[in-house]
């Protein structure tokens, strides 16, 4: 894969939709692999889509495998042939590096935002960010790609942990990329869910009157 594409695959927002809904690795419809394999494909598809438009030519992929989207974000005169394997390697190194956060940081609330781990949590995000960046200017991308995937799973179980879309958002929350913003409306510790699967919360009204963010 040239360098170019390892770049435009690298540059992705690292925002998912927070109204998606998922679950851990291993269940249920859509997992964090599923929803980080949708998000990427669709980074990619809009930023090829503005690399072509600023080359000149047009982005026109014959389909959405991997392989279509690899050609047509090269443009016509792209030499050798394209690989879409190498495409699928590299995004088998984000995808592997997601859920293994689930195994080598199970026990990390920051990791995972729980107990009210807001700070922890986007720290380990904006740190990340900076790795990532640094990686790419280095063409150090393999690096790059396994940083993205862990942070991806944070930043996915914010709003799979959190309340955030129970309390009306439907925008991304900002403030977890921007280390310079404040974490506003946080909910204390004690007022955190202490039983989320059985709903056994009586510090953790449903209507949420203050709109305190919470776990």
């Amino acid at each position: 894969m040239t360098s170019g594409l390892g770049i435009v695959l690298l540059s992705l927002a690292l925002m998912a939709g927070p109204t998606v809904a998922f679950v851990p690795i291993g269940g249920g419809v859509s997992t964090h692999i599923s929803i980080t394999g949708t998000a990427l494909l669709q980074k990619v598809t809009e930023t090829c889509r503005a690399v072509a438009e600023a080359a000149g030519h047009e982005f026109k992929p014959t389909g959405s495998s991997p392989e279509e989207l690899v050609k047509a974000c090269l443009g016509p005169t792209a030499k050798g042939e394209v690989s879409g394997a190498k495409f699928h390697s590299a995004l088998q190194e984000i995808y592997t590096q997601n859920g293994l956060v689930d195994r080598d940081f199970v026990n990390s609330a920051p990791h995972h935002f729980n107990s009210e781990a807001f700070l922890g949590g986007r720290r380990l995000i904006t740190e990340g960010m900076v790795a990532i960046k640094a990686n790419i200017r280095k063409e150090n991308f393999q690096a790059a790609r396994e940083t993205l995937g862990k942070v991806l799973h944070t930043l996915q179980d914010f709003y799979s942990h959190s309340n955030w879309v129970e309390l009306g958002y439907t925008e991304p929350y900002i403030n977890l990329i921007r280390p310079d913003l404040p974490l506003e409306n946080l909910a204390g510790l004690n007022t955190a869910c202490s039983d989320c699967a059985n709903r056994d919360m009586p510090n953790h009204p449903p209507q949420h009157p203050e709109r305190n963010l919470s776990f």
